[in-house]
């Protein structure tokens, strides 16, 4: 009878670990979505120097200069110097700013904006949600003025240490006839649309606040900086589909996965990662119809992909690594080291 006790108490133990593993296997940490925000407060309000600029009238816009100057403060400076118009006190400048706004296509840009973004609360929501987790991660930051304008397709975004100011007019849509007026390329225009405003405004902000720091400055260093840059918008972002975050059809983001082996023996095959020509490096991480290198069926921008995976596995294989510590980081080679990358 004692075995018997013995045996139906290791066999009692067994069951008890197997159900813990699988519990444990079920529940791994998923560092996208372990930040508790609940108790961050933050409510954005975004300005909208577009309606102010356009629904002035023409006529006395001497008047509503030193006002806007006042208002829009650092913005108002770089969107003159986006346009081209130059400085705001120079007496010639009224003149080209009211040229601007009653030019008859530029018009056409902001009232086609204002059907397409009549108001902005869905992006407000989403760009709370993406800084509250910011602040999660990044207490000590500050959290931009967010700004929205219309450039007649000049700038996509504007940023600077405390604003954040994005062109409405480049997401009005990948099939938007006005792009198409003025020759915008397909590939530019697929990621044109209000759904790509969240993830690029995080990742124009994540680019001011992180900028290139490495002391190499060759094509993996490259790949790696622009990685860590997407995971951290995947972060800001977890919920965020990946087509929509990577900007890449699901073809493309297919294409990645299933040759993200193929894509990188090319690289080291043909030593391509040390590289520091720029022409090479723009190559592989600078928007475009596809990836040279790697056939007509990669997106753009392929090799910034590998870089975030080499990230990806880098967090992985550091847990005790918080994703400050990795934007603080600036040597590539130490992450592509300690990552143990082998796809």
């Amino acid at each position: 009878m004692r075995h018997q006790a013995i045996r139906s108490i290791r066999y009692c133990i067994l069951i008890a670990e197997i159900i813990l593993l699988a519990t444990t296997a079920g529940c791994k940490r998923d560092p996208f979505h372990d930040a508790d925000v609940t108790d961050i407060n933050l409510s954005l309000d975004i300005s909208r120097f577009e309606t102010d600029l356009f629904t002035a009238d023409p006529s006395l816009i001497e008047r509503y200069i030193p006002v806007w100057k006042e208002e829009y403060g650092i913005f108002f400076h770089h969107f003159n110097h986006v346009l081209g118009l130059g400085n705001s006190d120079d007496p010639e400048y009224a003149g080209r700013l009211r040229s601007f706004v009653t030019n008859p296509f530029h018009y056409r840009i902001y009232k086609r904006t204002m059907e397409i973004f009549p108001g902005l609360d869905s992006i407000s929501n989403a760009l709370t949600r993406a800084f509250k987790r910011y602040l999660y991660y990044f207490p000590d930051r500050t959290v931009p003025r967010i700004i929205t304008y219309v450039s007649g397709f000049n700038q996509t975004a504007i940023s600077d240490d405390s604003l954040l100011a994005v062109g409405l007019d480049h997401f009005l849509g990948s099939r938007e006839d006005l792009y198409g007026e003025v020759g915008i390329y397909q590939y530019l225009m697929q990621n044109m649309h209000p759904q790509k405003l969240a993830s690029d405004c995080m990742l124009f902000w994540s680019e001011t606040e992180f900028e290139y720091n490495d002391s190499a400055n060759n094509l993996i260093s490259n790949m790696i900086y622009r990685g860590k840059l997407m995971y951290l918008v995947h972060m800001l972002l977890p919920d965020e589909p990946d087509t929509i975050l990577w900007g890449f059809s699901r073809d493309e983001l297919d294409f990645c996965i299933n040759n993200e082996k193929q894509m990188w023996t090319y690289l080291v095959s043909n030593k391509l990662l040390f590289s520091t020509d720029r022409l090479t490096i723009n190559k592989f991480i600078l928007e475009g119809p596809f990836t040279t290198d790697f056939s007509r069926e990669s997106p753009g921008r392929a090799a910034v992909w590998i870089g975030y995976r080499i990230v990806d596995r880098f967090m992985k294989k550091n847990p005790g690594f918080t994703i400050k510590d990795l934007m603080n980081k600036d040597d590539a080679m130490e992450i592509l080291n300690l990552s143990a990358y082998n796809p």
